[in-house]
Order: structure tokens, then sequence, then C-alpha cells
């Protein structure tokens, strides 16, 4: 069975039956791959602290929508 032809029927399945299959995959995955592929290196998390640029475009922003409906 190929791959296009499993999607469909993964799709349907229950979220209790798409954990255990998850499970079941990543059994067959040596670990240091499992590693590799859910590393906190491969997706940085972006937060707002010490954003003081964004933070500015965004009051900027809200300012002149503030002015703009004020005006209206």
């Amino acid at each position: 069975m190929s791959l296009v032809e499993l999607i469909p029927l993964v799709v349907n399945l229950n979220q209790l039956d798409k954990l255990s299959l998850f499970k079941l995959l990543a059994a067959q995955i040596p670990d240091a791959e499992l590693q590799a592929i859910f590393s906190a290196s491969e997706y940085p998390v972006w937060s707002p602290y010490d954003a003081t640029e964004a933070a500015n475009i965004l009051m900027q922003m809200i300012q002149d929508d503030q002015e703009a409906s004020t005006h209206a």
C-alpha cells in the first residue's frame, strides 16, 4: 500500500487511533533520528520580549487607527 492510499485512511481516524498510529510509527524510528526531528533548535520560538521595534510599529499603527477613527 502506498502513502497516497494511506493518507485518506489516516485522516479519517479518530484522535486516539491517530495517536496510537503515531506511537507505532515513532517506535520504528531510531531515537537519534527522532531527537533530530523534534529538537528545539529546529523550531525557533519567537518571543515579544526585547522586541521594542515591533512594539513601536504596533503602537504607531494603533495611534494611526485611532486618529483615522476620530476624523471619520
